[in-house]
């Protein structure tokens, strides 16, 4: 992952009220957070700060600076700030429900602070910010990052599950990598003219997505530079755009993400009613990165139809900023819930094992 800490910014209208809620979603790479008009009931902004390791000892500071940058930038003053949420892993999640407040923020002491529970000791709020927005009903979902977690919701109630992953769909295990902000390649593709790549917001690629990365290794494995056992065959590198190339070891942790991804979903699709519905969510889910992780095999071919998007996590600390009912669903949700990843273990072994080659769905 690219270790040069970097903000994004990006505002959706000129207009706002004077009540707004932020709402923080945190990952071990990065920390975004929304800024929500209340009173509008629309987003009126968002920064990012990326490619910077977020910890249990650097969160609470990390979040401040992030706050105080993008207020600063948008013209936002803190007494306009009327309430916070935040979605995070399990550690963070313990750390922020007893540390965070307005005054280490540097907001109003009356601002309302809300973070969302965690599930599990592997299964963090950031899961349970992401199964808020799911309609009514029998549902199969997942959350590709760190790790992947999957949740098959039947008349027989909600079981989730959470596998680790290597870190290259997640951004971390990629020596290039960073999430798809502006500055990132989050497509390569081949035409006449060679190789081809788009990078987000048109300007210099900074770093490469791990959507474009499941891209790249698509088309290497097209072009016979890359072997079904994932051996790069003529060279040590992969060059995707300028300076920024993908490694054997990138490769090798692409590889390892795609296996484990298959395995979870593949048993979560098993646990799952067969009219439910799928939604799949994560950062290796932007621009066309569906496409590529179905022809790589690391999303089963029964996921195609799957509603999907890059996140999922941050609307849902939204809904529980705004909206007292969605607090409620979330506490029954995390009290409810069962966490069968130990049972799921000896079996996502032996598919996993079976998911590490290339080549079937290509």
């Amino acid at each position: 992952m690219l270790e040069q800490f970097r903000y994004f910014y990006e505002k959706y209208r000129s207009e706002r009220s004077a009540e707004l809620a932020a709402a923080f979603d945190i990952t071990s790479c990065g920390i975004s957070v929304v800024y929500y008009d209340i009173a509008l009931s629309v987003r009126y902004a968002r920064a990012v700060l990326a490619c910077e390791r977020v910890n249990a000892e650097k969160v609470l500071g990390q979040m401040t600076r992030l706050l105080s940058v993008s207020m600063r930038r948008f013209g936002i003053p803190a007494r306009d700030i009327k309430a916070v949420g935040a979605a995070a892993g399990t550690h963070i999640t313990t750390l922020l429900e007893s540390s965070l407040t307005p005054t280490e923020l540097r907001l109003a002491p009356e601002t309302e602070i809300y973070v969302l529970p965690y599930i599990s000791a592997g299964i963090g709020g950031r899961f349970t910010a992401s199964l808020l927005t799911l309609p009514e009903g029998g549902f199969a979902a997942a959350d590709i990052g760190k790790s992947v977690c999957t949740a098959v919701k039947t008349g027989g109630g909600l079981k989730c599950a959470a596998f680790p992953l290597a870190g290259a769909f997640g951004c971390s295990a990629l020596t290039f990598g960073m999430p798809a902000e502006n500055g990132a390649i989050v497509s390569v593709y081949s035409n006449a003219d060679g190789l081809c790549y788009s990078v987000l917001g048109d300007g210099d690629a900074l770093g490469i997505a791990p959507c474009a990365a499941a891209e790249a290794v698509a088309l290497m494995l097209d072009r016979g530079t890359l072997d079904s056992f994932g051996i790069l065959t003529d060279r040590d590198r992969f060059t995707v755009g300028e300076e920024l190339f993908l490694t054997q070891g990138d490769i090798r942790a692409l590889q390892t993400d795609k296996a484990r991804c298959a395995a979870a979903l593949e048993l979560m699709l098993g646990e799952a009613e067969p009219s439910a519905r799928t939604f799949l969510s994560g950062e290796p889910f932007a621009e066309g990165g569906l496409k590529a992780l179905l022809k790589l095999g690391a999303v089963p071919r029964q996921c195609a139809g799957a509603a999907f998007c890059r996140n999922s996590a941050e609307q849902g600390v939204i809904n529980c900023i705004v909206g007292g009912e969605y607090r409620r669903a979330a506490q029954e949700l995390v009290m409810s819930a069962r966490d069968i990843t130990a049972q799921l273990l000896p079996e996502f072994d032996e598919i996993y094992i079976k998911n590490l080659e290339f080549g079937e769905n290509l």
